[in-house]
């Protein structure tokens, strides 16, 4: 029996890695006013921070419903699969209840897991999943090797300015740093589903030494990539620092997509990384 991973689109998978490994990426809804995107269907990461630049009101986002997730995994159940679903933290969006519930409507072999991440730690986590599903793993042991990815992928960042975060309500730990009496870069993590200030420095040029400190100190890396809705020259010098701890792999470098990128704004720049099992 083959295994199909499902994942959704705050995953931030690169296109051409999702058909690599076959994973199915369910899209969250991004709305301007009057107007509704399905993110990284209808609307791409470039275009969508030009049109956030220039839009007078901040975006809002939105979860699949269940009926979206009951269309893909009915779909897949229909070729005989089984389903691995994998998604957003349930603490940052609703998408993982209703990846649930369309479980609970359709039946059969489909397990849907809370990541406890977001952005391409997510995904890093789903490519973990779908590799072990390519080389045959069953749906048992291919849930197992997402489990235990999670508590071995991480995610550090920065952003320009929290107001994102804190209008879209998902500034989680992290509102201590609201108000404006600190003039610092928080360094963001996100541990147990939520957003925490992990570090606070004094500039962004500090901010971008601290996170190639902290990648060096989990060293063994066996994933990394840089995430970023930065200028591509910050984006190619950060690649350049970090990818000395991932000898002979490639470090990806995707951007934060319109649903993230709805909270994290432009100029965020961030590295995810998965640690060698101990």
């Amino acid at each position: 029996m083959t295994v199909q991973v499902v994942t959704d689109s705050t995953s931030d998978l690169p296109p051409a890695l999702a058909r690599e490994l076959g994973i199915q990426v369910v899209p969250l809804q991004v709305h301007f006013g009057g107007e509704t995107y399905r993110d990284g269907v209808d609307i791409q990461p470039a275009e969508f921070f030009q049109k956030l630049r220039g839009s007078p009101v901040l975006p809002t986002t939105s979860q699949p419903s269940a009926g979206d997730f009951l269309e893909t995994y009915r779909k897949i159940t229909a070729t005989g699969a089984d389903i691995l679903s994998i998604h957003i933290s349930s603490k940052l969006s609703g998408t993982h209840n209703s990846a649930m519930l369309a479980k609970q409507e359709l039946g059969g072999r489909i397990e849907v897991l809370d990541s406890q991440q977001a952005s391409f730690a997510l995904g890093l986590i789903a490519v973990a999943a779908a590799r072990a599903a390519r080389a045959g793993a069953s749906l048992e042991e291919a849930t197992r090797v997402a489990r235990q990815a999670m508590p071995r992928t991480y995610f550090f960042g920065l952003v320009d300015t929290l107001e994102y975060l804190q209008k879209g309500g998902r500034i989680g730990k992290a509102q201590a740093l609201l108000g404006g009496l600190l003039k610092v870069k928080p360094i963001l993590t996100i541990r147990e589903g939520e957003a925490h200030d992990l570090a606070r420095v004094r500039t962004r040029a500090k901010a971008i030494d601290r996170m190639v400190e902290i990648v060096a100190s989990l060293r063994p890396v066996v994933e990394l990539a840089v995430v970023h809705s930065s200028p591509e020259d910050e984006v190619a010098a950060l690649t350049d620092r970090v990818k000395q701890f991932s000898p002979g792999k490639v470090v990806q470098r995707t951007m934060f997509g319109p649903v993230i990128g709805t909270y994290i704004g432009p100029g965020g720049l961030g590295v995810v990384l998965q640690v060698a099992e101990k």
